[in-house]
């Protein structure tokens, strides 16, 4: 979801911007060029990790009893936002991958659930990515015997469009300081 451009506010809101971005010792903030250039190098890494994840996982069972799921597919955006390296996961256990992390427990109760009720549910999990917490929400629907997931890095997205509405605001700046 892409935030509305400043420019639609029209020339007051220029000049409220620039109120807004003034320092109490009155420097301007924001308007180098260059400042932009760095925020959209930003943005792109942030773009990154706001891409979502996709994985399928299927039931390991003891009996009718569902006591893992193994990964069938696993995209790299979804291997990122579960906090790990770049490799496979295909083969792995879940419980296995996600030991020692928070919300493991509600993570593996959530797609059980979703496979035996067959309803789809999302269930939010912090993890930890490049020294930072991020909530990432796990969006399951049973498909066959197994459950497919999505993934999204919800703390990504909002940096992300902060750092869009950051960047308009700044080439609004310069643009209008260059009229």
């Amino acid at each position: 979801m892409k935030p509305a451009p400043i420019q639609s506010l029209g020339r007051n809101a220029v000049e409220v911007l620039k109120r807004f971005m003034r320092r109490d010792d009155g420097a301007v903030l924001l308007q180098s060029p260059v400042d932009v250039h760095a925020l959209r190098a930003r943005l792109r890494a942030v773009h990154d990790r706001a891409t979502p994840g996709f994985m399928s996982l299927r039931p390991v069972r003891t009996g009718n009893e569902i006591i893992d799921f193994e990964w069938d597919f696993a995209s790299g955006a979804a291997t990122r936002m579960l906090g790990l390296g770049p490799g496979s996961l295909v083969g792995k256990r879940l419980v296995e991958v996600l030991e020692g992390r928070a919300g493991r427990g509600e993570v593996f109760s959530q797609y059980r659930r979703v496979l035996e009720f067959g309803t789809a549910k999302a269930v939010y999990q912090m993890v930890e990515l490049d020294n930072a917490v991020d909530v990432v929400c796990h969006a399951a629907l049973r498909l066959h015997d197994g459950v497919a997931v999505t993934l999204t890095n919800l703390s990504a997205l909002r940096r992300e469009q902060e750092l869009q509405l950051e960047i308009q605001a700044r080439s609004l700046i310069a643009t209008s300081s260059a009229d």
